[in-house]
This record gives C-alpha cells, sequence and structure tokens, in this order.
C-alpha cells in the first residue's frame, strides 16, 4: 500500500511539460500528400476578337481599350499520353487601343484611326502588343486535369513564331508559370501552349489559317481556334 501511495504522489509531482512532451511523442506520425505526378493535355478552344475582328487597317472605338475573348478550355489525351480529361474557365483579353493623332496623319498602324478615336485591332496591333496583353490579363489560370484543381500564376509570355512550338505553318502564344494550388503542387512549372490555327471571318479569300491571314491581311479575322492538334498545357 505504501509502494502504491508514492508512485501515485510522483505522478501528481511529475511537472506538466514533462507530460506533455510524453505525449507528443506517442502522437500520430503527420501524413505528408506526395505530389502529383507531372502530365501534358492537349488544349482546345476558341478565341474571338473584339469586333468585328482583326484586318489591316483595324476600327476605331472612343473606348481606350477593347476586350477579347476565349471560350473554356477543354483537355484530351496526347498521343502516347497518359490519360487526360478536364478543362479550365473561360477567360477575356484586355487590349489598350492606340490613341489617334488629334489632326494631321494618322498612326501607320492603324490605318482606320480618326481625330478623337482609338485604333484597335489591327494586325500591327496584334505584333506588337499580342503578347504584353495575353500576360498581363491572364496572370492567373485556372482549370481541372483529372479531377485535379490547379490555380497558376503567369510569370511569362512569349509568342510564338513559325518553325517554334506550333510547328512550321503555325504561330500562337506560350506562357509559363508555377503552381500554386494544390499544396502539394506548389512551385511546379505550368506551360500552356496555344496554336492558333483556322479562322472564320469576312472578306477572307484563300485564307484557311490564322498564319495566312497573318501573311496576306485581306479581309477580316473574327474568330480563331486554339489548335488542340497543336496546342498543349504540361504540369510538373
Amino acid at each position: 500500500m505504501i509502494r502504491k501511495i508514492l508512485v501515485f504522489a510522483a505522478a501528481i509531482a511529475m511537472p506538466v511539460s514533462v507530460i506533455a512532451v510524453t505525449g507528443a511523442v506517442a502522437g500520430a506520425a503527420k501524413v505528408v500528400t506526395p505530389p502529383d505526378p507531372a502530365i501534358t493535355c492537349t488544349v482546345a478552344s476558341t478565341v474571338s476578337f473584339a469586333a468585328p475582328g482583326l484586318s489591316q487597317a483595324g476600327s476605331i472605338t472612343t473606348a481606350k481599350t477593347t476586350l477579347s475573348a476565349t471560350t473554356p478550355t477543354v483537355f484530351g489525351t496526347v498521343p502516347a499520353g497518359a490519360a487526360c480529361a478536364g478543362g479550365g474557365t473561360a477567360n477575356t483579353i484586355t487590349t489598350k487601343g492606340t490613341k489617334c493623332a488629334k489632326k494631321g496623319t494618322q498612326p501607320a498602324s492603324n490605318p482606320a484611326c480618326a481625330p478623337g478615336f482609338y485604333g484597335y485591332d489591327s494586325w500591327a496591333n496584334f505584333s506588337s502588343g499580342g503578347t504584353a496583353s495575353v500576360q498581363k490579363s491572364l496572370k492567373k489560370l485556372n482549370y481541372t486535369i483529372n479531377g485535379i484543381a490547379y490555380q497558376t500564376k503567369t510569370t511569362a509570355a512569349a509568342q510564338v513564331l513559325p518553325g517554334g512550338a506550333c510547328g512550321a505553318n503555325s504561330v500562337g502564344f506560350q506562357l509559363t508559370g508555377t503552381v500554386k494550388k494544390p499544396k502539394q503542387d506548389k512551385g511546379q512549372t505550368s506551360t500552356l501552349t496555344a496554336c492558333l490555327g483556322s479562322i472564320t471571318g469576312t472578306g477572307l479569300g484563300v485564307e484557311t489559317t490564322f498564319l495566312l491571314a497573318a501573311v496576306l491581311q485581306q479581309g477580316t479575322v473574327a474568330t480563331t481556334q486554339i489548335d488542340p492538334t497543336l496546342s498543349t498545357v504540361h504540369v510538373g
């Protein structure tokens, strides 16, 4: 009996810090979710330029900026790649207009310019400012691949010229960034390559692709497809 009393007394006298440490050691280990495997998917979407569309002369407006839009992206499996399904949200791209001269000669980039207006959507505008507009407007991208919801932050944008990532007969844009969510994939690299393919519009002749339209500059290009045979999104 005396021994039991001594043991009980010792337990009461034990410092709380010792008990806390003992409990922490006995606790369950923290579970760490491993990063998701790297994956590459095809990308399909439609880009609609600010009405009426891209042309050699461009158009005019009283607004300082204009908006182009993309439909929600749809992802697919690349040849010989891992199964891929999902998509992303629709996006808008804001582009600053070119201020027309108050009088006299108008900017060579915008033949349609007139005093008191802003010129927009000329091929010269697209060539000189398209990349900056895309990067600024698409600072964050949200999409889902195989049930995994990604949020990325764009860190750089570049124009893809013929012979580059879009092949010999196509042009486009490439956005690179870092993954912010989910937590287990934070810091991974994300790369979106959007290759511009078939087009719709008015007054078009032999132009059937965005590249041909950019070269010949006849008529007006209202929409272009992000070609799923060439366009990809890669995470990892």
